[in-house]
Parts: C-alpha cells; structure tokens; sequence
C-alpha cells in the first residue's frame, strides 16, 4: 500500500458497505431476533443511530490528523512502543474475525452445496481466493467492490421483493418485541456489528481529504444500516417468532421460497453467487489489512511474502471450534461483546490522548 494509491469516495464507501454488510449473507436476521424478538429491526435502526453519533465523534477527532491512519496517530503519542502497541491489538481483531468469518461461510457451503465434503477443502478454496485478493492489493479490491456492489444491491433487492407475497404484518406485533430493555440497553453493545468501522482510519489516507474521510463514512453507516434494516424487517415479516429463531441461513431461506410459476424460480441460485461475490471480498480485503498492518507496525519494507503465512495461521485458527454452533456462540456470546472497544473505545482513546499530547507539546514550544 504505498502513498500513491489513492481512490475515490464511491470506491472507498462500497468496500465499506461489503465490510459492513457480510453479515447480512449469514446470521444477522437470526441473530437480531434472537436480541429483541420481532423488534430486531428496531434493534438495528437504534444501533445505526449510535454509530452515526460516535462516528460523528470520532470524526471531529479525526480532524487534527488529516492524512494519517490509526498506526500513525499511535506512533505520534507514544512513538515505536505505541504503534507496536496498537497494531497488535488490531492485529488481534483481524485474525479473530477473519478467522470466524471464513469458518462460517465454509461452513454455510457445506450445508447449502457441498454436504459431503470436508470442512477443511472448502476452506482452502476461500483461502486461494484470499490470496489471490490480498496480492492483487488494495486498490484491485476496491475498483473490483465498485463494480461488484451495485450489482449485489440489485440482487439484494430482488431477493426481498421477492418474498413480499408472503409479508404478514402480524408478525411485527408486539411491536417491541421481547421488551424495550433488549432493545435500548441490552442493544447497546450490538455497535459492534459497525465494528468494520475501525477499517475506515487505516485506508483514511488514501481517501486523501477529511472531506472525502466524513463522507465515507456517513454514507457507508446509513447505507449499511439500510440494508442491515431491511433484511430484518423482511425476515421477520415472512417468519413470525419464534419460528424466526430456527433459519440457519435466514437471507438463503427467503430466497428459496421466491416461485412466481414455471420459468422463475429457484432464485437461491442468486443468492449462492452474490454471497460468493461478498466473501471473497470480504475476505480478502481483510487478509490485506491484516498484513498491512503487520508490516507497518514492524516497519518491513514488503507485506506480499507475509500473505501465505498469514493466510495459514487464520485458516489454523478457524478449525479449531469443533462445530459451526461452536463458532457462532463464540462470535454472539464473547466477540461481539467486547469488540466494540476495539473499534470505537480504542480509537477514540488514541486520538483523544494523542489531542491532548498535541496541546501539551505547543504550550511548551
């Protein structure tokens, strides 16, 4: 990634969106029913309203370091052993995640297409296709997310359009679903499904101006927060609670009901390409990210020769939950709890004491 790599807010706001938005293509339909009942969609729009306002925090943060990424504030407070500090932490959450994420959409191919193969052949074809990504570099991935995402919106559509003979407003009531407390105080936390955020002061200095930086933000959040909302809402009107609670692949369900006669159905088969289409580059931009950071945090001069390795240790990594029910109570119960300080608490804390360090500095010049 060097310093002339710059691309534009379109094509940073859809590598955000994908960031965002993977989760639609799994378990998030499910797992909101599972927070706040037949309010899920509630849910989501309460969560989408807190990240706009700490985005619109950390962003006025943001504003004293045009042109630098989180490594760089962190080395600028606390010199080397800040940057080793935080793009360790960062490193951390990268792995986790990346890791989680390709055990689940190997997984979810097994029980769609491949009931019969072995989890770990699965794997190692998303793991080709993440280093195949990861050496193309960012800024493939990012013209390739601007092309790919207006096509996966379109087909997103479709797929809930699709279902809507089978809407039952009923199944919204009661309107609050299992209680306002899920929603507004135990919903707090669910911030960290924005927690794709964080990726947003890594690629800030390629986005060149804070100008460029607010509006991809803004725009990707409520994009994302619309898309995140509508997949709720439209599962939760075709499936009353609690049989919402029992769709492994919820978005995959709705697609296989879509019959309108002879010639047009089987849509699942959208589906299948689209979800493909987000994995790999998913996957990939944050196995790049990943050896990004690894590089800048030790200052290498080359990232390309870490990408095998790294590549290895995730997919290590995603074997070890003995099942997929293993990994999505690990990510629910535990990663998606605590990720949140991560990606809002930590980066807010850098910058906030990298301001006041800032001030000390002058008042002594």
């Amino acid at each position: 990634m060097k310093s002339k790599i710059a691309f534009g807010v379109w094509e940073a706001v859809t590598i955000m969106v994908i960031l965002f938005c993977t989760q639609v293509f799994l378990d998030f339909p499910r797992t909101m029913v599972e927070n706040a009942g037949n309010a899920g969609w509630i849910l989501v729009i309460y969560v989408t309203i807190i990240v706009l306002l700490l985005f619109a925090i950390m962003s006025k943060l943001y504003s004293r370091f045009e042109g630098m990424d989180i490594l760089d504030i962190s080395e600028y407070l606390a010199g080397n052993v800040g940057r080793i500090i935080a793009g360790m932490v960062f490193l951390v959450y990268f792995v986790f995640i990346l890791s989680v994420v390709l055990r689940e959409y190997a997984e979810n191919v097994k029980t769609v297409s491949l009931p019969t193969t072995p989890i770990v052949y699965i794997m190692c074809f998303f793991a080709i296709s993440m280093i195949v990504g990861a050496y193309a570099g960012i800024e493939a991935l990012v013209r390739t997310s601007a092309v790919s995402v207006p096509v996966i919106i379109v087909a997103y559509i479709s797929i809930l359009l699709g279902v809507s003979q089978y809407f039952d407003i009923t199944n919204l009531f009661p309107i609050l679903g299992t209680g306002a407390k899920d929603i507004f105080i135990n919903g707090i936390p669910k911030i960290s499904f924005f927690s794709a955020i964080s990726v947003l002061f890594f690629i800030a200095p390629f986005v060149k101006t804070y100008k460029n930086f607010k509006s991809v933000g803004y725009i990707s959040i409520i994009i994302a927060g619309i898309g995140l909302t509508l997949s709720s809402l439209v599962y939760m009107l075709v499936f009353p609670y609690p049989a919402s609670l029992e769709n492994v692949l919820p978005l995959y369900t709705l697609a296989r009901l879509i019959n309108y006669g002879r010639f047009f159905q089987r849509i699942e088969t959208i589906f299948v390409v689209i979800w493909d289409t987000v994995a790999m580059l998913y996957l990939s931009t944050v196995l790049f990210l990943t050896v990004y950071v690894f590089k800048k945090t030790f200052k290498l001069v080359y990232y390309k020769p870490l990408i095998i390795p790294f590549t290895l240790i995730i997919v290590t990594v995603s074997l070890i939950p003995q099942s997929y029910m293993s990994v999505v109570e690990l990510e629910n119960r535990y990663f998606r709890r605590i990720i949140w300080t991560v990606s809002f608490a930590f980066i807010t804390l850098i910058m906030l004491a990298a301001i006041l360090f800032k001030k000390r500095r002058k008042r002594r010049s």
